[in-house]
């Protein structure tokens, strides 16, 4: 070990030492072309080294000991267009160059990290990714992550619970358990995190969300198979800048909004906090038409929620040595959300008959410090730490113990209520540490990457239970309330390394490799003695390894051609479902021979750039072996209390072809179009709708007439599509959006024994959304609604929680003020 450290320290020394003093220094300035004025803080860097520096407040800079030769030079500032220059630079000698930046009406400029870990602008980057930047989170008034990924193509947000509203994103037909969801590069977002986390993170200290579609695990290990999304956080702004914002709505909305950022000398911090409110909406009722739907049964279509975020960013530059820097930051979450049953206020009672009651709180720190090495390598160290704890009830105990506590002369009535001290929230406290170590050196043609990152997290949960199961009537332990302690725990280091070859001017090839050692585990007890045997564990371990390669070709300068093939892995823990129906419902059974998925993926897309237009059109696939699905408990697992469980079902795919145009089609008027085809498909049919001999199918022998649609990946529409157009004539901003969503398949599990139960194929529907402007100094006053024409869904089945595939209230809508001083 000691000897691996030398060698380190001696390879980091020797790399700083090429960085020679030449005192071959650059001056210049950046202005715009349109107006010439100078453009403050524009970033000025030297192509293919990691030297770089920012122009002062009147938009010039110098930069020294620059590299001998001829050098290209950089210069970027957002909203604007990049632009090159050659220059040669000799030793002891002064060379000036002056840029004259274009507006960028199509953001392409916009730098990107995530596909490759690396720093590319968005044309240039051999991975497609796409960028949502916080100017689009403002137009499509995006308060927390879950409205920021809508309309994004090949991502579908959606809940699946009325009574709490549980949500989860998908990509490209995959679900939550697929996609990775990072916060600056680090995978802290962990599955108890996920249940609520999409509505949880506010969006006011996010400057883009980057993400990448496919094939992700060869960077960043389990659980990207569908791909990632990265959220990146807002840098210290050069000049002292306030920001407020006040906005109400209907339905009782209210939000909050205050930042505040500023750098001074090598130190910049910034402050941000938001809070959002929002009453319980009842709108619609159990119904098999629209018109049925389209009236109250006090139960809530969307839940009560308070919300707050508020944290800091604190960076030091050049803290230790040039050019490194050092970041700090800290963030706190605080919700509450409940619903349920709204007639009389009932859902104010959290152990009451269908309510549900959640509170959540997050506080996260994580340090990350970027070194740079000599003029062409760079390490970057980073490591997060995330307490997580959640405190939620529901009515599965209660009911649960009404059934096992009848009073045998009269089954048909309702049982004996538990007494009230026994009644107890369902807690999960949660610590997560995600630490990283990255090294990037750029040589002649290729840029190496190599890194280590960790993943480890311990989760400790507690609830009320009973063993109420019809066929456990005779056990002894039958109607024994309990308390279950259960004890999770994952570790997960992978190493990676990747290549990314210039190979030529316009040919790159990137192959890469990630090897992940993943183990994990979990245990229960319980507070007094339900069973004749233990509680069983599980445990799992595996070690895989996932190659990645990626190709770009520049056919023109305006045609890119991009393609890239790789494998992915998911190992069975933290599945996000387990924690939201564990919130006081029975545990989810993980065997110890459940195999984790194994994912292959491809991309093929071409994307043409011109400075007034883009087109895109991008092919996907992906094949997973042994996937991994939700199923009813079997009879074993049910006479521990388990009442559902995770099964490696079957082999499956998705694929489809995502197709875009965007258009800077007139002055300050811009439009975006975006069409996706989609398909996916289990190999086999799925049992509980086909097999004679499943339990399902021989007690109700209808359901064999949805075993060709139990195929079909569920919750994956076969055409989506959105669109946008932006128009801004002076100080006015006008947005109108689109988004529509083609049929698809859902599954509907009734609580009538599954007398009723179907695989509903929904209608195509789309949703309409706008938003206007106007600023006034240092003001700006706007209004907005969603879903104007109030779209709801067309059935709906309030006893199958998750049967939800549309919009189940009416028109929101907004007006607000913001601030900026």
């Amino acid at each position: 070990m000691n000897k691996i450290l030398m060698f380190l320290i001696a390879l980091m020394c020797s790399l700083a030492s090429m960085a020679q003093g030449t005192d071959a220094m650059l001056f210049g300035d950046v202005k715009a072309k349109e107006g010439g004025q100078h453009l403050p803080h524009a970033t000025i860097r030297v192509k293919g080294t990691n030297l770089k520096t920012q122009c002062d407040g009147t938009g010039h800079f110098k930069l020294s000991n620059l590299p001998l030769g001829k050098q290209t030079i950089i210069a970027t500032l957002d909203g604007y267009q990049s632009q090159e220059k050659e220059v040669v630079m000799t030793e002891n000698k002064g060379t000036d160059i002056y840029f004259e930046l274009e507006k960028d009406p199509l953001e392409l400029s916009q730098v990107v990290v995530t596909g490759t870990r690396t720093s590319h602008f968005i044309k240039d980057v051999p991975i497609r990714t796409e960028v949502l930047t916080s100017q689009a989170l403002t137009k499509k008034n995006a308060q927390n992550l879950y409205e920021a990924l809508e309309g994004v193509p090949g991502i579908r947000v959606e809940q699946q619970c009325q009574f709490c509203n549980f949500s989860e994103v998908r990509m490209q037909g995959l679900g939550a358990e697929h996609t990775q969801v990072l916060i600056d590069g680090e995978p802290i977002y962990s599955g108890l995190a996920g249940v609520y986390g999409l509505q949880q993170m506010g969006t006011n200290d996010i400057d883009r969300l980057e993400v990448v579609k496919g094939a992700g695990s060869a960077l960043y290990g389990s659980s990207a198979v569908a791909g990632a999304i990265n959220i990146i956080s807002k840098e210290p702004t050069f000049e002292p800048t306030i920001n407020g914002d006040i906005q109400f709505g209907n339905y009782g909305f209210k939000g909050y909004k205050g930042s505040g950022s500023m750098r001074y000398n090598n130190i910049g911090i910034s402050v941000f906090a938001q809070r959002a409110e929002m009453d319980a909406i009842d709108e619609t009722q159990d119904g098999l038409t629209r018109k049925e739907v389209k009236h109250k049964d006090g139960v809530s279509d969307r839940v009560n929620e308070t919300m707050n975020n508020l944290g800091f960013n604190l960076y030091f530059y050049q803290p230790f040595a040039k050019n490194d820097k050092l970041v700090l930051r800290g963030k706190a979450i605080d919700e509450h959300r409940f619903g349920g049953v709204m007639t009389n206020n009932q859902y104010l009672n959290p152990y009451t008959d269908q309510t549900e009651d959640i509170r959540t709180n997050r506080l996260s720190a994580d340090l990350t410090y970027n070194l740079p090495l000599g003029a062409h390598s760079e390490l970057n160290l980073s490591t997060a730490y995330v307490y997580h704890k959640r405190n939620a009830t529901n009515d599965t105990f209660l009911h649960d113990y009404m059934d096992s506590h009848k009073d045998p002369a009269h089954p048909d009535e309702d049982g004996a209520t538990p007494p009230v001290e026994m009644m107890r929230p369902y807690i999960a406290k949660e610590h997560t540490v995600t630490p990283s170590l990255t090294f990037t050196s750029i040589l002649d043609k290729h840029t190496l990457l190599a890194g280590v990152q960790a993943y480890f997290t311990r989760l400790r949960e507690t609830g009320l239970y009973v063993i109420s199961a019809e066929d456990e009537k005779a056990s002894p332990y039958y109607g024994v309330p309990y308390t279950s302690i259960g004890k999770k725990h994952a570790n997960e280091v992978g190493f990676f390394v990747q290549d990314e070859w210039n190979v030529t001017p316009k040919l790159t090839i990137v192959p890469g490799i990630r090897l992940d050692s993943h183990s994990s585990g979990e245990e229960y007890s319980t507070s007094v003695k339900v069973s004749d045997s233990a509680f069983p564990s599980t445990k799992f371990s595996k070690t895989t390894i996932n190659p990645r390669i990626a190709v770009k070709y520049e056919v023109t300068p305006s045609l890119i051609l991009r393609a890239n093939i790789g494998t992915g892995f998911r190992a069975p823990y933290g599945f996000s479902e387990d924690l939201h129906l564990c919130s006081g419902s029975p545990r989810v059974w993980k065997s110890s021979n459940l195999k984790g998925e194994r994912a292959i993926s491809y991309n093929l897309s071409a994307d043409y750039y011109s400075k007034q237009y883009q087109f895109s059109i991008n092919l996907f696939r992906t094949n997973l072996k042994d996937k991994i699905q939700f199923s009813p408990a079997d009879d074993e697992v049910k006479k521990f209390g388990y009442s559902y469980q995770w099964e490696n079902v079957d082999d499956a795919y998705v694929q489809g072809v995502e197709l875009g145009a965007k258009a800077s089609i007139a002055r300050n008027l811009t439009a975006g179009v975006n069409w996706t085809f989609n398909q996916g498909k289990f190999k086999h049919e799925r049992a509980e709708w086909s097999d004679p001999n499943d339990e399902s199918v021989k007690e109700f022998p209808q359901r064999l007439k949805y075993a060709k649609e139990s195929r079909y990946i569920s919750r994956f529409p076969g055409m989506t599509g959105d669109f946008d157009i932006d128009y801004t004539p002076g100080t006015w901003t006008f947005s109108l959006t689109g988004s529509l969503q083609g049929s698809m398949y859902i599954d509907y599990n009734s609580e009538d024994a599954g007398q009723n139960s179907k695989i509903k194929k929904t209608s195509t529907f789309m949703l309409f959304n706008c938003r206007a402007s106007k600023r006034l100094g240092m003001c700006t006053i706007y209004a907005g609604a969603k879903n104007i024409f109030s779209y709801i869904q067309d059935e709906k089945h309030t006893d199958d929680a998750a049967f939800m595939y549309a919009p189940v209230y009416g028109a929101t809508w907004y007006v607000g003020l913001s601030v900026k001083l």
